[in-house]
């Protein structure tokens, strides 16, 4: 598939998502308004005691508790409790008016907030809670629907052919509710529904469903039992300590946040000490002065536009600063040499990513870069090294790591040869998709470059002067080059005032190299 097939499909698949995401939200938005609307012809004629119910669900929302700050689907209520009691009470159609007008009470109270700018505006509050009161009314309208079609009967709680009827209705209403709320994720995140179900809802499931069972046979029976006094009676403790804990964990949440901002400075300044671990790395050679670093922007680059998850993305570029850690290990002699390398000293070369992974597993929470240091040179035919894995057997973040180094080799000078034009490298990555790399890799390159255009693609190489940015094309004078050349680079001199000559490009052009003469005692 070409690459500007590519662009256009993951184009139009961000189009549908969105155009699925209006639809979906709309389809239930309207299903519930309907539903409302019918429900609200069948109303029981203890009416009023129902909008007693409805006031205690709008309560019970307002003191609805978040449980994680970064979840919107984390909090809690005993509303949906007051809507299954209400069911048993007043009618299957009951639990939609619960839910409607403890929805409205929400709405309003989120719109007229100053939550409401945060969360995008009042129309954002409005389109939202539509879909909430729509997802709710549906549920609620099967539960009750399924209720009546299993025989059971209104306002006689105790009676035992009731029990089944209610586990069942209540079963639907949760399960219906969350299947909802597990579609309306999945469209806009992108994110599998089955592990959305795993992760975010399949362990609320029972909780809920223990809820509703028993808060809502044991609301509905108070008030068969005692009336609006009972129902006081059983949502009074059950309201004060949702309070309270609204009030602690408001509060935990303060100290959660501090704790993320200290987490989060902590993270900066280990990517900051793996940065400067990669600087220190590449300044053995002047060749590769910003490579690391260039090529944790490669990798940056090709985590997000392959779509992995956040945590992952982040490992792999961490790895990418330091996947080249293990060539302090082999010998100045190897690393500096401007020529081809004999087969003896590419054996040596070759084990520069075993060292790497030594080092990096002797470092407390680092070792899930190990493997992508290791097998940052394996190959998709398997003809790389160490291992000689292939295929998938190589770690996706190794297969990554390694598009993105050969990536940079291309992009930047070497001693041997000036750097690739930006359609030069295109093609080499093609023809080696399938062989060398990966070929989703490849096509997530090809779509990046696409993207991204040439300017995006350096030459790390000219990257030397450390007040420089890797690729940054500015002119480069004599202390810009002796800043990152090692001494073991020199030869061995009595007095300090050997002459040396040391190549130096003046541009990314294709133009011969020119040289400068510098004094060692410089160095």
């Amino acid at each position: 598939m070409s690459v500007p097939k590519i662009i256009s499909r993951e184009f139009s698949q961000i189009i549908t998502r969105s155009q699925w995401m209006q639809l979906y939200t709309t389809v239930f938005s309207v299903m519930g308004f309907v539903i409302i609307l019918y429900a609200s012809t069948q109303m029981p004629t203890d009416w009023v005691y129902m909008i007693g119910f409805a006031m205690i669900a709008a309560a019970a929302e307002l003191m609805r508790v978040e449980l994680f700050a970064s979840s919107r689907f984390s909090s809690v209520s005993v509303s949906g409790i007051v809507a299954m009691a209400s069911l048993l009470a007043f009618g299957p159609l009951a639990g939609v008016l619960i839910h409607t007008i403890s929805g409205l009470t929400i709405t309003l109270s989120a719109s007229l907030g100053p939550q409401a700018a945060a969360r995008g505006g009042r129309a954002s509050v409005l389109r939202r809670s539509s879909f909430n009161i729509g997802m709710w009314a549906v549920s609620s309208a099967l539960a009750g629907l399924l209720y009546m079609k299993m025989g059971g009967t209104i306002g006689h709680i105790s009676y035992a052919s009731n029990i089944i009827p209610f586990v069942c209705a209540a079963g639907v209403d949760v399960l219906v509710n969350l299947i909802i709320l597990t579609g309306v994720i999945a469209i806009q995140t992108g994110r599998n529904p089955l592990k959305i179900w795993q992760q975010d809802f399949l362990w609320t499931l029972p909780i809920l469903l223990l809820g509703s069972l028993l808060g809502g046979a044991g609301l509905a029976l108070a008030y068969e039992k005692i009336g609006m006094l009972g129902v006081a009676v059983f949502c009074l403790p059950v309201l004060t300590t949702s309070y309270a804990f609204q009030l602690y964990a408001n509060n935990m949440r303060g100290y959660v946040s501090k704790l993320e901002e200290a987490n989060t400075a902590l993270d900066k300044i280990n990517t900051e000490l793996l940065e400067t671990l990669g600087v220190v790395i590449d300044a053995d050679d002047m060749y590769t002065a910003g490579h690391s670093a260039q090529v944790a922007i490669y990798t940056e680059a090709l985590v997000q536009k392959m779509g992995l998850p956040k945590n992952e993305q982040d490992m792999i570029v961490k790895a990418a600063l330091i996947h080249d850690v293990g060539k302090i290990g082999i010998p100045d002699s190897i690393m500096s040499k401007p020529g081809p390398l004999t087969k003896e000293e590419y054996e040596q070369l070759k084990r520069h990513s075993v060292i790497g992974a030594e080092i990096i597993s002797r470092m407390h929470g680092l070792q899930e870069m190990v493997p992508l240091v290791r097998h940052h040179h394996e190959r998709w035919d398997g003809r790389g090294y160490p291992d000689g894995l292939h295929n998938t057997e190589i770690p996706l973040g190794a297969r990554i790591l390694a598009v993105a180094d050969t990536l940079d080799a291309m992009c930047s000078d070497r001693p041997y040869r000036p750097t690739c034009s930006f359609e030069e490298v295109q093609r080499e990555m093609d023809r080696c998709a399938g062989v060398q790399f990966d070929p989703v890799v490849i096509r997530a390159f090809q779509a990046m470059a696409k993207e991204k255009g040439p300017e995006f693609f350096r030459n790390s190489a000219l990257a030397v002067d450390s007040h420089m940015e890797p690729g940054e094309s500015s002119p480069r004078n004599d202390h810009a080059v002796l800043r990152y050349l090692k001494r073991s680079m020199l030869p061995t001199v009595n007095n300090g005032s050997v002459q040396i000559t040391v190549p130096v490009h003046v541009s990314t052009a294709y133009k011969p190299t020119e040289s400068v003469t510098v004094n060692a005692t410089q160095i």
